[in-house]
């Protein structure tokens, strides 16, 4: 019982010293602000954690497979501008809407994998250079926030449970999904063997492009959930509302343990990097430092964070 004991606690250091790390800064915020503690920002917080940890799922499973995806932020944003505008301001076609996104989500990693499989081009450059051009389209469609979505849509997702919302249910469901998926399941295998070195996988009878492919309609998807929240929450689409979530996703999943080496990582670990930058957020809102200032914090935080990874490796 010792040994086993002793082998997932080797196993999951990494998330472990995440989550103590979590519980610090909690603590240390809760003691400095004593309304960081009440309820009712505890809501609003918990509000907070839902589209970066979504997201990050898939960000997750990318980096563990060895690429990167720069584009989450862009689908979220097309995401948000379809829903509120596509096919006009009927509630009847709420439906239509989500699986026209999802299809091009679908599209969108389909291509992203592609690209990464059949050329010597990096992950880096080819999801930015995809980012891009979804951007653009993003902007020629709609340059400035409007559309409606419909409010049957927005009074389901806000739906609470006392301070719990259904849209922090759907990501405790999406956790324990994805956390068996690569604990359990012959993908995640593949993946983390992908991700450790992609021609001994090939050597093992691993389709590695299949699974890259698959690995990136993940995160695509999952990205599109996240912008079918936030346009639920806003009920409106914006053309930029997803720009901060590329760098949040990155953040969240170093700051999780998992590497941009690839072949190693925990998407358990993801959710705590996600609710750490989350709270980081919220702290920095109480105490009124501004916006320009948190993202040179989530920068510097990103970096050591890297470093710190780069050395364990």
């Amino acid at each position: 019982m010792g040994s086993i004991l002793k082998k997932y606690v080797y196993r999951y250091n990494a998330v472990i010293f995440v989550y103590i790390f979590l519980i610090i800064i909690f603590l240390g915020f809760s003691i400095s602000f004593p309304i960081f503690r009440s309820s009712k920002n505890l809501t609003n917080i918990l509000i907070q954690i839902v589209p970066l940890a979504m997201v990050s799922i898939g960000q997750t499973i990318v980096l563990i497979g060895g690429g990167v995806d720069l584009t989450v932020g862009s689908v979220i944003s097309l995401t948000t501008v379809i829903m509120a505008n596509f096919l006009g301001d009927v509630p009847s076609v709420t439906i239509i809407r989500i699986l026209f996104v999802f299809a091009i989500a679908i599209v969108i990693g389909i291509i992203n994998g592609f690209i990464c499989n059949e050329t010597k081009i990096a992950p880096l450059i080819v999801t930015l250079c995809t980012s891009s051009v979804i951007d653009g389209a993003v902007l020629a469609y709609r340059m400035s926030p409007g559309g409606i979505v419909p409010k049957e849509l927005g009074n389901f997702i806000n739906f609470k449970f006392g301070i719990v919302s259904v849209s922090t249910l759907i990501v405790v469901v999406l956790y324990i999904i994805f956390i068996t998926i690569m604990s359990r399941s012959t993908f995640g295998i593949h993946v983390y063997a992908m991700g450790g070195n992609s021609e001994f996988a090939k050597m093992a009878g691993i389709n590695v492009k299949r699974v890259r492919i698959m690995t990136y309609i993940i995160s695509a998807c999952l990205a599109c959930v996240t912008g079918i929240v936030i346009a639920a929450r806003m009920g409106s689409g914006l053309p930029t509302v997803g720009a901060p979530f590329l760098i949040d996703s990155l953040t969240a999943v170093i700051i999780g343990g998992t590497g941009f080496s690839g072949g190693h990582g925990f998407v358990l670990g993801t959710l705590a990097g996600a609710v750490m930058i989350s709270v980081i957020s919220n702290a920095l809102n109480m105490a009124n430092v501004s916006p320009f200032y948190q993202y040179i914090a989530k920068g510097a935080i990103l970096l050591i964070a890297m470093i710190i990874n780069s050395r364990k490796k």
